[in-house]
């Protein structure tokens, strides 16, 4: 099953709205109001996929992820395999959601800083973790930006946008999780990370 999961960034070109509304394989935030555009749940073939966001230093008046997943779990209680992608800032609610749910989904990945991290692991109860999975652009960057906008922010204090997208060699930041068919719970996770010119 192909598909992409978001986060906070997901808001800011209103023309992805109606793509949220329809059935593309494209979630969003299931713990954003209700009423906001789209869905924070792909279901495909006894797979699902749920997509949670992070409250701690994010900004945002979102419900509890914790309650949120236990929701999400209650709905799809019949789907094989699931995978849950935390779009959060802080890894210590990261690190959390995945004791939290440990033994109830095949994995809990988190998504945001744009940074890998090499904690990948199976939990006591078999749930595959990572606390970020990276991203994939350049990397000679700051988040897959131009890093000199970025550096004079920091200088100076000032706002200003990111950007652009800087060019040159990328990264692929992944991790390749092995699952049982049967139980649903995760026998390894590794990192795979790749960088092309």
């Amino acid at each position: 099953m192909d598909i992409i999961t978001s986060g906070n960034h997901v808001w800011e070109n209103r023309e992805i709205y109606p793509v949220l509304d329809s059935d593309a394989p494209i979630v969003r935030p299931m713990n954003y109001p209700e009423g906001t555009p789209g869905r924070g749940i792909h279901r495909k073939n006894g797979v699902a996929v749920v997509n949670l966001m992070g409250r701690t230093f994010m900004g945002a008046h979102l419900d509890c992820p914790f309650r949120c997943a236990d929701r999400a779990l209650a709905e799809i209680h019949d789907s094989r395999i699931i995978i849950v992608d935390l779009h959060a800032e802080a890894t210590s609610e990261k690190i959390a959601m995945g004791f939290y749910l440990d033994g109830r989904v095949a994995a809990v990945v988190g998504t945001h800083t744009h940074v890998p991290t090499s904690d990948t692991r199976v939990l006591p109860r078999g749930t595959a973790y990572v606390t970020d999975l990276g991203m994939v652009g350049a990397v000679n960057s700051v988040l897959g930006m131009q890093y000199e906008p970025v550096l004079e922010r920091f200088l100076t204090q000032l706002p200003n946008r990111f950007g652009p997208v800087e060019s040159g060699p990328a990264a692929l930041n992944s991790v390749l999780i092995v699952i049982d068919d049967d139980t649903g719970r995760a026998h390894s996770i590794e990192r795979l990370d790749r960088e092309v010119a």
